[in-house]
């Protein structure tokens, strides 16, 4: 069927956006495994004082950490799971229904594929096959678990709001922005509205614009800071405690405006 308004057109393009998305997420892979690092420290940093005024964003970081890491635990074990069920449960099964008879029967197969010389074959191709399909299970189980982890996208998603400084923020804002209210089209944006969403991971997407908008707060509220405290229009700004307003928009048009 083909797609007839704007916003199901916009729905072809998951892919190549989601493609996107993780060009940006590669590039800057290092800042986002690690927050603030002491390589990127310039002579004369104070490296306690820097730790302490990213600390807001590591622990951050550290949930969404946590969270994977539970994820792929949890389809770690699947696997394992499946694997033993699969190499293991038909035998299981067939002795426990068959009795000593089908224990027998099963025994002198095995005899006489050993002595033919096809046993290490049957083996082998049995073995390929139920390594893979507990692979594959372990993840779609990790898949699963992350995707509908909606606590790791909310986290994601808050990164540009916290306090202190935000070496994230500082790297990706502007390009994600750019990506996702330039690049991107409004009416793909739209889909989020729908009641039945047909995008295939709704969170994430949430996530990204969510990420994107929280950008965009946290420039304003720097920027006026900035203005505020009499700073330098490129001068780092160290956010106080309670971090970005999620309002902050609201209230500088206020302020303008009064």
């Amino acid at each position: 069927m083909e797609p007839r308004t704007a916003m199901e057109k916009e729905l072809l393009k998951e892919s190549l956006y989601k493609n996107r998305v993780q060009e940006i997420l590669r590039k800057h892979k290092g800042f986002l495994s690690s927050s603030y690092n002491e390589d990127v420290a310039k002579e004369g940093d104070d490296i306690e004082l820097l730790k302490k005024q990213y600390s807001s964003e590591r622990k951050i970081i550290d949930r969404i950490i946590s969270n994977e890491r539970s994820a792929f635990l949890s389809g770690l074990a699947l696997s394992g799971v499946v694997f033993a069920s699969v190499r293991f449960g038909p035998r299981y099964l067939a002795v426990k229904l068959g009795g000593i008879e089908k224990a027998r029967a099963l025994k002198e197969a095995d005899d006489a594929a050993r002595k033919a010389g096809t046993r290490w074959i049957q083996q082998g191709v049995s073995f390929l096959f139920e390594a893979s399909f507990g692979a594959w299970a372990g993840y779609r189980g990790y898949n699963m678990i992350s995707s509908q982890n909606s606590n790791s996208y909310d986290e994601i998603a808050k990164i540009p709001l916290c306090a202190g400084k935000s070496i994230v923020s500082e790297k990706i804002c502007s390009e994600w922005v750019d990506l996702v209210h330039n690049e991107m089209s409004k009416d793909f944006w739209k889909n989020l509205d729908e009641e039945d969403c047909r995008l295939k991971d709704k969170g994430r997407w949430k996530a990204v614009l969510g990420f994107a908008d929280n950008c965009i707060k946290r420039k304003a509220f720097e920027d006026s800071y900035r203005k505020q405290h009499g700073m330098k229009s490129d001068d780092p700004v160290d956010v106080p405690k309670g971090g970005v307003p999620t309002d902050i928009l609201q209230m500088l048009r206020k302020q303008r405006s009064s």
